[in-house]
């Protein structure tokens, strides 16, 4: 455990220096935000103030983007041998996994807290202290499978077809998800769809403390299913990649 403690926090170091990457992943949902807030963001739908709505979900949006990225950077490490060469070292498995899971967990609070934060300076999201860190929290833990999911894609994935791959699966999660449209004006089968998907779950939980709701048991059951059948696939495809070397 202390070496992939040791591991964390040297990978977590070598990506927040990737200043190209960090920017890229929270420069393009704050400007989301404030477009989208400008057109909408005065609005009432609900009761609920649409300005805390969409930074909600932008914040998911590029939590979502950060977290799978930071993940699929695995196939970079696989081309160079970098990979190969932590297979060699006393770092287990679940060590380096649980290190690339959690990394990529670090990388997602720079756009959840950047969004935020330009909802509080230039957005109309006027919420109380306990809704804006009840509304993080919720969040950043909804983000697990999105990591696990980077992980996925970078075992499997050549590092040719990482980016386009990461990006599809980035965007058709984030549009079907309902982060840029709202669900209910959806068709019917696609609502069915969504509510199926980890980035709906994610925003919607993360919505309810706007509302002072509880937590829906359903969207957490949804988010655990994904995080452990992503992690058996991340897990099977880690040896098979060792294989491959």
């Amino acid at each position: 455990m202390s070496m992939a403690l040791s591991y964390t926090l040297i990978t977590a170091r070598s990506t927040f220096r990737n200043t190209r990457f960090i920017m890229f992943t929270v420069a393009l949902p704050v400007v989301m935000y404030l477009l989208f807030n400008n057109l909408y963001g005065n609005q009432t739908e609900g009761g609920m103030n649409v300005g805390a709505y969409l930074m909600v979900s932008m914040a998911a949006y590029g939590g979502i983007g950060a977290t799978i990225n930071a993940g699929a950077r695995i196939a970079i490490e696989r081309q160079t041998g970098w990979n190969r060469q932590l297979r060699l070292s006393a770092l287990s498995a679940r060590g380096y996994l649980f290190a690339k899971a959690a990394v990529a967990m670090l990388v997602a609070l720079p756009a959840i807290v950047l969004v935020f934060l330009a909802g509080v300076v230039f957005g109309s999201a006027d919420l109380t202290l306990g809704q804006w860190l009840g509304c993080g929290l919720a969040l950043w833990i909804s983000l697990i499978p999105f990591g696990i999911l980077g992980l996925v894609i970078g075992f499997v994935a050549s590092v040719d077809s990482a980016q386009p791959l990461t990006m599809l699966t980035y965007m058709a999660l984030a549009i079907l998800g309902g982060l840029w449209f709202p669900v209910s004006q959806f068709p019917t089968f696609l609502q069915h769809v969504a509510k199926a998907l980890p980035s709906y779950w994610a925003a919607q939980i993360a919505r309810e403390p706007l509302a002072h709701q509880a937590i829906p048991m359903t969207g957490v059951l949804v988010l655990a299913a994904w995080a452990v059948g992503l992690g058996l696939v991340a897990m099977a495809a880690y040896r098979r990649s060792g294989r491959k070397a």
